[in-house]
């Protein structure tokens, strides 16, 4: 399904401490500059997001998310198997969604993918009744995306889950984790794990370098017990996603996911809270139609030059 030549934007109005708005004015200038047909609405609240997604895909429209990780999250379940074309103009926090397809910061930028770009059919993750986008995680990722949501964010932006990470390694301690990877079980002791369908979280943290959006496949990715001295030196690599291959990284991939915990753990999704250990993840495969910038294709991975 090609984009249609209608768009919808959702503005989340509080991403990135309410500059958002901003971003939202450039953008809106310049569509309106290019002749283009749309409409917009600023969001109250996620489950408001959600319903305009429904809404604006029944009725034809090409819809665009205007926020951060949570607001593309939530719109993405929306349109989870409708072949709805979804744009991104990228204008939250960390925006690590975004980063797995080069999609552009710069306002002006993503409204010409989201009006030239070609469209790729992607994985979404299914878990407790909802779908995910990016990556959801247990035990210190979350503890770090709480504390960050909370209180680090409001000042210091993306720098915040950096910040939020100091505290919790000192509060947090490595629990007991059991995975079950399609039938397969794992025994660990670790900081946490990340079962991912996108690259990046924490605002540009590498954490599943090799993960493809497109393969029909979660990349799971435990950190496995360390003292903490060890694991502050040893974590700049994760931005360059030169982590994976440490002795104190495990990694698998599969369809099916179960993670149990000893303790419940605190998960996030997205970004955002998401209750606590136990919990089931599936793959539902290309299920999310989403623009990218043109030549995509040639430089992605061979499952999304497949599609």
């Amino acid at each position: 399904m090609k984009a249609t030549g209608r768009y919808f934007f959702i503005i989340n109005p509080s991403a990135n401490g309410g500059r958002v708005v901003k971003t939202w004015q450039e953008a809106e200038d310049y569509l309106k500059k290019q002749g283009v047909q749309f409409e917009f609405v600023f969001s109250r609240d996620a489950e408001h997001v959600s319903l305009l997604a429904k809404e604006a895909s029944s009725q034809g429209y090409t819809v665009v998310g205007v926020g951060g990780d949570g607001t593309i999250s939530r719109i993405a379940s929306a349109l989870k198997d409708t072949k709805t074309p979804f744009g991104i103009i990228p204008a939250g926090t960390g925006n690590d969604f975004a980063r797995s397809f080069n999609l552009p910061k710069n306002p002006i930028a993503a409204c010409r993918v989201i009006l030239q770009g070609e469209i790729v059919d992607v994985d979404l993750g299914v878990f407790n009744g909802r779908s995910f986008c990016n990556i959801i995680g247990a035990g210190l990722d979350a503890k770090v995306v709480n504390d960050a949501n909370r209180t680090f964010k409001r000042f210091s932006g993306k720098f915040g889950y950096f910040f939020a990470l100091l505290r919790q390694l000192i509060l947090y301690r490595p629990g007991l984790i059991e995975l079950e990877i399609d039938g397969q079980k794992h025994r660990v002791k670790g900081w946490l794990v990340s079962v991912a369908n996108g690259k990046y979280l924490g605002g540009g943290m590498k954490i599943a370098s090799k993960a493809d959006p497109a393969d029909g496949l979660f990349d799971v990715i435990v950190v496995n017990e360390m003292p903490v001295l060890r694991f502050l030196y040893l974590f700049p690599l994760v931005y360059s996603g030169k982590h994976i291959s440490l002795d104190v990284v495990q990694m698998w991939r599969g369809r099916h996911i179960i993670v149990r915990s000893n303790e419940p753990l605190l998960i996030q999704a997205d970004g955002e809270i998401a209750g606590t250990t136990p919990f089931i993840i599936e793959v539902a495969a290309q299920a999310l139609s989403l623009l990218v910038p043109k030549g995509y294709k040639e430089t992605a991975p061979v499952a999304a030059k497949e599609m």
